[in-house]
């Protein structure tokens, strides 16, 4: 997986299945939309005596957050071929932290809430043609004119470049680390529910370089065991050169 693109593909096919149980649910009605921006602030009331703004319905999948997963890391840095030369470093494996919020007026908060957490409960393992299928439904352009319209080129399905399947599982928060979520959102506490999504694999990009083969090697001696001294009073034992 690319370092640029290994996140927010995720976040993409994540949306997309959302997107897609919303349309089921509302069925024949407008489906609300999918946000993956922070949860926004309420409209601020009118003046005087209007009738106060209503909140516009959706779902909100915010990643707040990205940890390294504590089985991956570090388990095969570098890697090496069959004779032990490290020929690249490991990848960057992370775990993503998704907050699923709604917001909306009245019960329909509620309402989406369950959708959307529907949507993920059926798709606890994200099976890999799907991921091929949501990915590949939005080719990349010809000619990209910026860096996200090469999106959904990533190969998220492929298991040479994503080894583990994309797995969602809600979190357990208790209240006191909702309060500072939402409060560092600078947003009022909506209907929410959190999720680890893991394992997402970032290829770093880093090879080690090659290393010369040796041509030659000496075998010699010294009598008095010190490293400045000068090598060409050391007594010659053997010298051979590679074929």
């Amino acid at each position: 997986m690319s370092a640029q693109f290994a996140i927010p593909a995720t976040t993409f096919v994540l949306r997309a299945i959302l997107d897609a149980r919303l349309k089921a649910a509302y069925a024949p009605f407008q489906p609300p939309k999918v946000s993956v921006e922070p949860p926004p602030r309420p409209p601020a009331p009118p003046s005087g005596n209007g009738q106060p703004i209503l909140e516009t319905a959706g779902l909100i999948l915010y990643m707040h957050h990205a940890g390294p997963n504590p089985t991956w890391r570090n388990m095969y840095d570098p890697h090496v071929d069959a004779s032990g030369k490290p020929f690249r470093k490991a990848p960057l494996v992370l775990d993503l932290h998704y907050i699923l919020a709604a917001q909306g007026a009245d019960l329909e908060r509620e309402a989406l809430l369950g959708i959307g957490m529907s949507a993920f409960h059926r798709n606890g393992i994200v099976p890999r043609p799907m991921i091929q299928a949501l990915l590949g439904a939005f080719p990349p352009p010809n000619n990209p004119q910026n860096l996200m319209d090469k999106l959904t080129g990533e190969p998220l399905h492929d298991p040479t470049s994503q080894p583990e399947q994309i797995t969602i599982s809600q979190q357990p928060v208790d209240v006191d680390l909702s309060t500072k979520l939402w409060s560092a959102l600078q947003s009022p506490i909506r209907p929410c529910a959190n999720y680890l999504v893991t394992t997402v694999f970032l290829d770093t990009g880093e090879a080690f370089p090659v290393q010369p083969e040796v041509q030659s090697f000496v075998i010699a001696a010294r009598p008095v065991p010190d490293p400045d001294a000068d090598p060409a009073g050391d007594a010659l034992l053997s010298t051979e050169e590679e074929p």
